[in-house]
């Protein structure tokens, strides 16, 4: 991944995580905070309850004792402990009331208003007298012509073994009253109805109840009713919510502000680096002639001329470096050929001499010393004049001409070129590479293969050669091996300085002129030993 990629993303990832970080820590505080808010307002909207009901009581618990204080309802206790039954006229509405009975110590009614079933039943299971005379409340489900009713009852002793019983139903609106009052959703469950769903709840209490909250604000199992509050949670939300999607979009709109920027500016530094790169590319390939250019003033125009500057100095310092080394190139090249020229000058000279001083002695076989004088001297002169033909040979090669090669068919013309010595099991050839086509200068490829051959075959009279083509990554690999003596130390220090030879009559420039028809085609030359005995060259070709 690219530097500028990397960039990108970590301006990306810088953007978008603080914003994500920040606006979930601010999302789950806040519905924890949501939540403790709701559940503080629904315990007041329970406390407020409590208020009501209880100023309910007293209210009911002051119109009962009004109501028995009235004289109509001590002329009615009157009659009927006189046992004039009849003549009791019960009327429990002006007072606000919706049932009344006058019970005996068993609570077996004896006198009713607007329920004449419950003549001489009992007014509620289980209902015991109390142990003194004061007006005591009670929850209960009553029943009448419309059904069951949840209900807020009194029971007072009257004397005489007689109580009073009588209360208030609790109707619809006092539930949409609550209802208001609470903001929540009141309902009255009652026993038979509910099962045991409600049972377990204790009055005044809040249970979470899925996403809601549920509190039993009156009754219970010996009421045999429950009125349920359902409250509604997160009024609030949709305010946050708002607020939170706000704060998101706004978080976006920065976030693709902040990564549209980064883009933009890693997009410009990315095309002054690409600048950067393509010259660096250039002078690597030995193009000093371009300047960089900078598309902007700034730093990067600071570092392009800076760049240029350096590319200028490199370049004549390239051409001084190349200028001194081609002169001490050819002084080494002028000194060692000066040497090799010396070497049949020698010879040359003492035969010319001899040849001088028996004439002038008038020797009597001046004619075999003449033939052999001018033998010497003539073979002297061939040797330097190879010697010469290689030097400008060498000095005049030309760069090679890349060209596809069919593997098969050069194969076949190196073989053909040593078909004695493949069919005396002297030299193997092994083709190992899976390429279909070669890329190089066959010709220039061939002299390199024939001359090591051949230098393969002189080093030994019973040396064998092995010539081996292999891949080697993007390369191609030609491996030419020989069973004889090996490289001698020097050789191997010294590989491929010219004149350095190991033959009689070698001129030192074979290897030599390999490793330049190597050298020109991007490749690469070793000399070295093998472990087994014998003299190795490898050479990698790019392909």
């Amino acid at each position: 991944m690219s530097l500028t990629a990397r960039i990108r993303i970590y301006l990306v990832l810088v953007a978008v995580l603080p914003c994500l970080a920040v606006m979930a820590v601010i999302y789950f505080h806040s519905v924890g905070q949501f939540e403790s808010m709701d559940q503080r307002q629904i315990h007041r909207n329970v406390e407020r309850f409590n208020g009501f009901f209880n100023s309910t009581r007293s209210e009911m618990r002051s119109m009962v004792t009004q109501m028995t204080a009235s004289s109509d309802f001590q002329k009615a206790i009157a009659n009927l402990k006189a046992g004039r039954m009849a003549r009791s006229q019960l009327d429990p509405r002006p007072y606000g009331l919706d049932f009344l009975e006058i019970t005996d110590s068993s609570f077996n009614v004896l006198a009713t208003f607007n329920r004449p079933g419950l003549m001489g039943q009992p007014v509620h299971p289980g209902l015991k007298p109390s142990p003194d005379d004061s007006l005591r409340g009670l929850e209960t489900v009553e029943y009448d012509i419309e059904g069951p009713h949840a209900s807020f009852t009194f029971v007072r002793p009257l004397g005489s073994n007689l109580y009073l019983y009588t209360g208030k139903y609790i109707q619809d609106n006092f539930e949409r009253s609550l209802a208001v009052l609470l903001d929540a959703t009141v309902e009255i469950h009652f026993a038979d109805a509910s099962g045991a769903v409600y049972e377990r709840m204790d009055p005044g209490s809040v249970y979470k109840v899925d996403q809601t909250y549920q509190a039993l604000l009156s009754g219970g199992s010996n009421a045999d009713y429950y009125m349920i509050a359902t409250f509604a949670t997160g009024a609030d939300k949709p305010i946050f919510l708002d607020l939170l999607t706000a704060t998101g979009v706004v978080a976006l709109v920065s976030i693709l502000a902040a990564i549209g920027l980064g883009m933009y500016i890693t997009g410009r530094a990315k095309r002054e680096i690409d600048n950067l790169v393509s010259a660096t590319s250039r002078v690597a390939s030995g193009d000093f002639s371009s300047p960089v250019m900078a598309y902007e003033e700034g730093e990067f125009s600071q570092l392009a001329d800076s760049f240029s500057d350096m590319m200028l100095k490199l370049r004549d310092t390239q051409k001084r470096l190349a200028t001194s080394e081609k002169i001490a190139a050819w002084q080494s090249v002028g000194r060692k050929i000066a040497h090799e020229v010396k070497n049949p000058l020698t010879p040359i000279s003492i035969s010319i001499d001899d040849l001088r001083r028996s004439h002038a002695e008038g020797q009597p076989n001046f004619d075999k010393i003449l033939t052999e004088t001018t033998t010497t001297i003539k073979s002297e002169v061939q040797r330097l004049t190879k010697l010469l033909d290689q030097f400008v040979g060498f000095a005049r090669m030309q760069a090679p001409e890349i060209t596809t090669v069919n593997p098969t068919s050069f194969v076949e013309s190196i073989a053909a070129m040593f078909k004695r010595e493949i069919e005396d099991k002297k030299l193997r050839i092994v083709n190992a590479s899976i390429r279909t086509s070669f890329a190089f200068d066959p010709d220039a490829i061939k002299q390199v293969i024939i001359n090591l051959v051949k230098n393969g075959f002189e080093s030994d009279d019973f040396a064998t050669v092995a010539i081996g083509i292999s891949d080697v990554g993007s390369q191609l690999e030609i491996l030419i091996e020989d069973t004889g003596p090996g490289f001698p130390p020097k050789k191997l220090e010294n590989s491929f300085e010219p004149y350095v030879t190991t033959k009689k009559d070698g001129s030192g420039l074979g290897l030599v002129i390999c490793h330049r028809i190597v050298h020109d085609h991007g490749g690469t030359m070793e000399l070295f030993n093998r472990i087994e005995e014998g003299g190795g060259v490898r050479i990698h070709l790019p392909q």
